[in-house]
Protein backbone atom coordinates (compact mmCIF):
# COMPACT_ATOMS: atom_id res chain seq x y z
CA UNK A 1 0.00 0.00 0.00
CA UNK A 2 1.20 3.27 -0.87
CA UNK A 3 2.12 5.75 1.67
CA UNK A 4 2.04 9.38 0.76
CA UNK A 5 3.52 11.58 3.62
CA UNK A 6 3.53 15.39 3.34
CA UNK A 7 4.69 18.27 6.53
CA UNK A 8 1.74 19.42 8.13
CA UNK A 9 1.39 22.72 9.70
CA UNK A 10 -1.37 25.31 11.45
CA UNK A 11 -2.01 27.79 8.89
CA UNK A 12 -2.92 30.89 9.75
CA UNK A 13 -6.26 32.25 10.60
CA UNK A 14 -7.47 29.44 11.93
CA UNK A 15 -10.50 28.75 14.18
CA UNK A 16 -10.24 29.56 17.01
CA UNK A 17 -10.71 27.42 20.08
CA UNK A 18 -13.57 25.80 21.53
CA UNK A 19 -13.20 28.64 24.36
CA UNK A 20 -12.85 31.64 22.38
CA UNK A 21 -15.38 34.46 22.66
CA UNK A 22 -18.34 34.37 20.08
CA UNK A 23 -17.62 35.90 16.93
CA UNK A 24 -21.29 35.99 15.75
CA UNK A 25 -22.10 37.01 12.00
CA UNK A 26 -24.72 39.39 11.64
CA UNK A 27 -27.13 37.34 9.09
CA UNK A 28 -29.41 39.86 7.09
CA UNK A 29 -32.63 40.62 8.10
CA UNK A 30 -35.05 38.33 6.04
CA UNK A 31 -38.07 39.96 5.02
CA UNK A 32 -41.34 37.62 5.34
CA UNK A 33 -40.92 34.25 2.80
CA UNK A 34 -44.20 32.89 2.50
CA UNK A 35 -42.07 29.53 0.77
CA UNK A 36 -42.43 26.55 3.23
CA UNK A 37 -39.05 24.38 3.46
CA UNK A 38 -39.95 21.32 4.72
CA UNK A 39 -37.38 19.95 7.39
CA UNK A 40 -37.20 15.91 6.09
CA UNK A 41 -37.02 15.73 2.71
CA UNK A 42 -38.90 11.78 2.76
CA UNK A 43 -35.83 9.97 1.57
CA UNK A 44 -34.46 7.29 4.53
CA UNK A 45 -30.70 7.37 5.36
CA UNK A 46 -29.55 4.23 3.65
CA UNK A 47 -26.27 4.18 5.46
CA UNK A 48 -25.29 0.81 7.02
CA UNK A 49 -25.06 0.90 10.93
CA UNK A 50 -21.32 1.32 10.87
CA UNK A 51 -22.19 4.93 8.87
CA UNK A 52 -24.82 5.85 11.05
CA UNK A 53 -23.09 4.97 14.34
CA UNK A 54 -19.55 6.77 12.97
CA UNK A 55 -22.05 9.96 11.59
CA UNK A 56 -23.54 10.30 15.43
CA UNK A 57 -20.14 9.66 17.01
CA UNK A 58 -18.43 12.04 15.04
CA UNK A 59 -21.88 15.10 15.51
CA UNK A 60 -21.48 14.20 19.63
CA UNK A 61 -17.94 14.57 19.87
CA UNK A 62 -17.82 17.72 17.99
CA UNK A 63 -21.14 18.70 19.97
CA UNK A 64 -19.27 17.92 23.14
CA UNK A 65 -16.17 19.73 21.79
CA UNK A 66 -17.31 23.36 21.00
CA UNK A 67 -20.53 23.23 24.13
CA UNK A 68 -19.36 26.09 25.74
CA UNK A 69 -19.29 28.20 22.10
CA UNK A 70 -22.67 29.94 21.68
CA UNK A 71 -21.37 31.13 17.59
CA UNK A 72 -21.43 28.10 16.06
CA UNK A 73 -24.08 25.21 14.79
CA UNK A 74 -23.51 21.65 14.54
CA UNK A 75 -25.82 19.83 12.16
CA UNK A 76 -26.25 16.11 11.61
CA UNK A 77 -28.58 14.42 8.24
CA UNK A 78 -30.01 17.46 8.05
CA UNK A 79 -31.07 19.67 4.99
CA UNK A 80 -29.03 22.91 4.16
CA UNK A 81 -31.18 24.88 1.33
CA UNK A 82 -29.73 27.47 -0.55
CA UNK A 83 -31.32 28.98 -2.91
CA UNK A 84 -33.77 31.24 -1.17
CA UNK A 85 -37.67 30.94 -2.71
CA UNK A 86 -36.72 26.90 -4.02
CA UNK A 87 -37.45 24.26 -1.24
CA UNK A 88 -36.89 21.89 -4.07
CA UNK A 89 -32.77 22.63 -4.37
CA UNK A 90 -31.20 21.48 -1.43
CA UNK A 91 -28.04 19.44 0.25
CA UNK A 92 -27.68 16.91 3.08
CA UNK A 93 -24.62 16.36 4.57
CA UNK A 94 -23.90 13.28 6.47
CA UNK A 95 -22.20 15.84 9.40
CA UNK A 96 -22.08 19.78 9.12
CA UNK A 97 -20.33 22.59 11.00
CA UNK A 98 -21.14 26.17 10.56
CA UNK A 99 -19.14 28.76 12.63
CA UNK A 100 -20.24 32.21 13.63
CA UNK A 101 -24.00 31.57 13.36
CA UNK A 102 -25.75 31.19 16.34
CA UNK A 103 -26.47 28.18 18.77
CA UNK A 104 -30.23 27.18 18.30
CA UNK A 105 -32.32 24.75 17.33
CA UNK A 106 -33.38 24.58 13.11
CA UNK A 107 -35.39 22.73 11.57
CA UNK A 108 -32.90 22.71 8.39
CA UNK A 109 -30.20 25.30 7.96
CA UNK A 110 -31.42 28.21 5.19
CA UNK A 111 -27.74 29.93 3.92
CA UNK A 112 -29.44 33.21 3.62
CA UNK A 113 -31.39 33.30 6.97
CA UNK A 114 -27.86 32.76 8.69
CA UNK A 115 -25.99 34.93 5.97
CA UNK A 116 -23.15 32.08 5.46
CA UNK A 117 -22.71 28.68 3.93
CA UNK A 118 -21.41 25.56 6.37
CA UNK A 119 -18.23 25.93 7.22
CA UNK A 120 -17.54 22.20 6.79
CA UNK A 121 -19.19 18.69 5.81
CA UNK A 122 -18.61 14.96 6.34
CA UNK A 123 -19.57 12.39 4.18
CA UNK A 124 -19.36 8.69 5.69
CA UNK A 125 -19.05 6.57 2.69
CA UNK A 126 -20.53 7.26 -0.51
CA UNK A 127 -24.04 8.48 -0.40
CA UNK A 128 -26.89 6.20 -1.15
CA UNK A 129 -27.92 6.17 -4.71
CA UNK A 130 -31.30 7.50 -3.53
CA UNK A 131 -29.41 10.52 -2.07
CA UNK A 132 -27.40 11.54 -4.86
CA UNK A 133 -24.04 10.79 -5.83
CA UNK A 134 -21.03 11.71 -4.37
CA UNK A 135 -19.74 14.00 -7.08
CA UNK A 136 -22.77 16.10 -7.59
CA UNK A 137 -23.08 16.81 -3.69
CA UNK A 138 -19.34 17.78 -3.61
CA UNK A 139 -20.24 20.12 -6.50
CA UNK A 140 -22.69 21.53 -4.80
CA UNK A 141 -20.81 21.90 -1.31
CA UNK A 142 -18.34 23.72 -4.03
CA UNK A 143 -20.81 26.30 -5.35
CA UNK A 144 -22.11 27.21 -1.94
CA UNK A 145 -19.00 28.04 -0.63
CA UNK A 146 -18.16 25.33 2.08
CA UNK A 147 -14.73 25.96 2.92
CA UNK A 148 -14.14 22.34 3.86
CA UNK A 149 -15.63 18.86 2.64
CA UNK A 150 -14.35 15.75 4.45
CA UNK A 151 -14.46 11.96 3.07
CA UNK A 152 -14.54 9.11 5.55
CA UNK A 153 -14.58 5.36 4.93
CA UNK A 154 -15.29 3.82 8.20
CA UNK A 155 -16.05 0.36 6.17
CA UNK A 156 -12.11 1.04 4.27
CA UNK A 157 -14.64 -0.05 1.04
CA UNK A 158 -14.31 2.61 -0.95
CA UNK A 159 -11.81 5.35 -0.61
CA UNK A 160 -7.74 5.23 0.22
CA UNK A 161 -7.22 6.42 1.92
CA UNK A 162 -10.02 6.23 4.35
CA UNK A 163 -9.89 9.46 5.25
CA UNK A 164 -9.60 12.43 3.13
CA UNK A 165 -9.86 16.40 3.44
CA UNK A 166 -10.22 19.18 0.53
CA UNK A 167 -10.11 22.54 0.94
CA UNK A 168 -11.89 25.43 -1.63
CA UNK A 169 -8.96 27.53 -2.92
CA UNK A 170 -9.76 29.97 -5.35
CA UNK A 171 -13.41 27.92 -6.08
CA UNK A 172 -11.90 24.68 -6.31
CA UNK A 173 -11.77 21.79 -3.70
CA UNK A 174 -7.45 21.04 -3.19
CA UNK A 175 -7.06 18.21 -1.09
CA UNK A 176 -5.43 18.24 2.09
CA UNK A 177 -1.73 17.06 2.77
CA UNK A 178 -2.30 13.60 4.39
CA UNK A 179 0.38 11.00 6.19
CA UNK A 180 -0.18 7.47 7.05
CA UNK A 181 1.57 6.04 10.03
CA UNK A 182 2.73 2.65 10.91
CA UNK A 183 -0.40 1.66 12.32
CA UNK A 184 -1.70 2.28 9.65
CA UNK A 185 -3.35 5.64 11.07
CA UNK A 186 -4.20 8.44 8.56
CA UNK A 187 -3.91 11.77 10.05
CA UNK A 188 -4.77 15.20 8.36
CA UNK A 189 -4.65 18.81 10.08
CA UNK A 190 -8.01 20.74 9.27
CA UNK A 191 -7.11 24.60 9.19
CA UNK A 192 -11.24 25.76 9.81
CA UNK A 193 -11.40 23.33 12.87
CA UNK A 194 -8.18 23.87 13.95
CA UNK A 195 -7.94 19.94 15.11
CA UNK A 196 -6.35 17.17 13.41
CA UNK A 197 -8.32 14.31 12.06
CA UNK A 198 -7.41 10.89 12.22
CA UNK A 199 -9.19 7.69 11.24
CA UNK A 200 -7.41 5.02 13.88
CA UNK A 201 -8.96 2.05 15.41
CA UNK A 202 -11.74 2.15 12.73
CA UNK A 203 -12.76 5.42 14.08
CA UNK A 204 -12.80 9.38 13.61
CA UNK A 205 -11.02 11.19 15.70
CA UNK A 206 -10.16 14.47 16.87
CA UNK A 207 -6.39 15.04 17.74
CA UNK A 208 -5.96 18.48 19.86
CA UNK A 209 -2.01 19.42 19.22
CA UNK A 210 -2.08 21.84 22.33
CA UNK A 211 -3.60 19.30 24.85
CA UNK A 212 -2.03 16.28 23.17
CA UNK A 213 -5.00 14.82 23.48
CA UNK A 214 -8.24 13.03 21.65
CA UNK A 215 -11.33 14.84 21.97
CA UNK A 216 -13.95 12.39 24.02
CA UNK A 217 -17.23 11.67 23.84
CA UNK A 218 -18.97 12.84 27.29
CA UNK A 219 -19.28 9.30 28.51
CA UNK A 220 -15.61 8.84 28.05
CA UNK A 221 -14.57 12.11 29.81
CA UNK A 222 -17.04 11.14 32.73
CA UNK A 223 -15.79 7.42 32.45
CA UNK A 224 -11.81 9.09 32.07
CA UNK A 225 -12.75 11.92 35.43
CA UNK A 226 -14.32 9.21 37.07
CA UNK A 227 -10.96 7.11 37.09
CA UNK A 228 -9.11 9.83 37.63
CA UNK A 229 -10.53 11.19 40.82
CA UNK A 230 -10.85 7.40 41.76
CA UNK A 231 -7.06 7.46 41.20
CA UNK A 232 -6.56 10.82 43.23
CA UNK A 233 -8.56 9.29 46.21
CA UNK A 234 -6.23 6.10 45.68
CA UNK A 235 -3.14 7.76 46.29
CA UNK A 236 -4.44 10.29 49.24
CA UNK A 237 -5.72 6.96 50.64
CA UNK A 238 -1.87 5.83 50.17
CA UNK A 239 -0.28 8.47 50.98
CA UNK A 240 -2.22 9.12 54.47
CA UNK A 241 -1.32 5.10 54.99
CA UNK A 242 2.37 5.85 54.29
CA UNK A 243 2.38 8.33 56.58
CA UNK A 244 0.41 7.03 59.68
CA UNK A 245 3.00 3.93 58.85
CA UNK A 246 5.85 6.30 59.47
CA UNK A 247 4.17 7.95 62.31
CA UNK A 248 3.82 5.07 63.90
CA UNK A 249 7.68 3.70 63.03
CA UNK A 250 8.70 7.24 64.46
CA UNK A 251 6.84 6.81 67.41
CA UNK A 252 7.97 3.45 68.27
CA UNK A 253 11.52 4.24 67.73
CA UNK A 254 10.94 7.14 70.21
CA UNK A 255 9.58 5.13 72.38
CA UNK A 256 12.96 2.85 72.20
CA UNK A 257 15.15 5.67 72.70
CA UNK A 258 13.08 6.88 75.63
CA UNK A 259 12.96 3.43 76.81
CA UNK A 260 16.98 3.08 76.76
CA UNK A 261 17.31 6.28 78.43
CA UNK A 262 15.34 5.33 81.24
CA UNK A 263 17.93 1.92 81.21
CA UNK A 264 20.77 4.19 80.79
CA UNK A 265 19.74 6.16 83.68
CA UNK A 266 18.90 3.33 85.78
CA UNK A 267 22.43 1.77 85.09
CA UNK A 268 24.01 5.11 85.84
CA UNK A 269 22.39 5.36 89.12
CA UNK A 270 23.03 1.84 90.01
CA UNK A 271 26.49 2.60 89.16
CA UNK A 272 26.72 5.45 91.25
CA UNK A 273 25.29 3.95 94.22
CA UNK A 274 27.76 1.11 94.14
CA UNK A 275 30.48 3.59 93.98
CA UNK A 276 28.65 5.03 97.14
CA UNK A 277 28.69 1.64 98.74
CA UNK A 278 32.36 1.35 97.55
CA UNK A 279 33.57 4.64 98.96
CA UNK A 280 31.91 3.81 102.29
CA UNK A 281 33.71 0.21 102.65
CA UNK A 282 36.94 2.15 101.79
CA UNK A 283 36.58 4.55 104.21
CA UNK A 284 35.23 2.14 106.97
CA UNK A 285 38.54 -0.25 105.86
CA UNK A 286 40.73 2.66 106.36
CA UNK A 287 39.19 4.00 109.38
CA UNK A 288 39.57 0.39 111.16
CA UNK A 289 43.47 0.43 109.68
CA UNK A 290 44.38 3.64 111.23
CA UNK A 291 43.01 2.68 114.50
CA UNK A 292 44.82 -0.75 114.40
CA UNK A 293 48.05 1.19 113.74
CA UNK A 294 47.36 3.14 116.81
CA UNK A 295 46.69 1.02 119.09
CA UNK A 296 50.13 -0.55 117.59
CA UNK A 297 52.18 2.75 118.39
CA UNK A 298 50.84 2.74 121.58
CA UNK A 299 53.04 1.78 124.34
CA UNK A 300 50.31 0.98 126.99
CA UNK A 301 49.06 -1.63 124.85
CA UNK A 302 50.78 -4.48 125.61
CA UNK A 303 51.47 -6.81 122.09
Amino acid sequence: MAVKKVEQSAPQGAVSPPWAPPRLVEPPVPAEDPVEYPSEDGIPMGSSQKHTLSMIECYRILAHWFRARMDMYIGIDQLVYYERGNPNVSVVPDVFVSFGVPKRSRPSYKVWEDGKPPDMVWEFGPPSSIKGDAAEKKEKFRQIGVREYWLVDPLDEYHDPRLQGFELVDGKYVELPWERRRDDTVTVWSPVLHLEQHFTDERLRFWDRETGKYLELPEEEAERLHLEAKRARWEAESRAERAAQARWEAEARAGRTAQARREAESRARNAAQAREVAVRKRKAAEAQIAELEARARDPRNPT
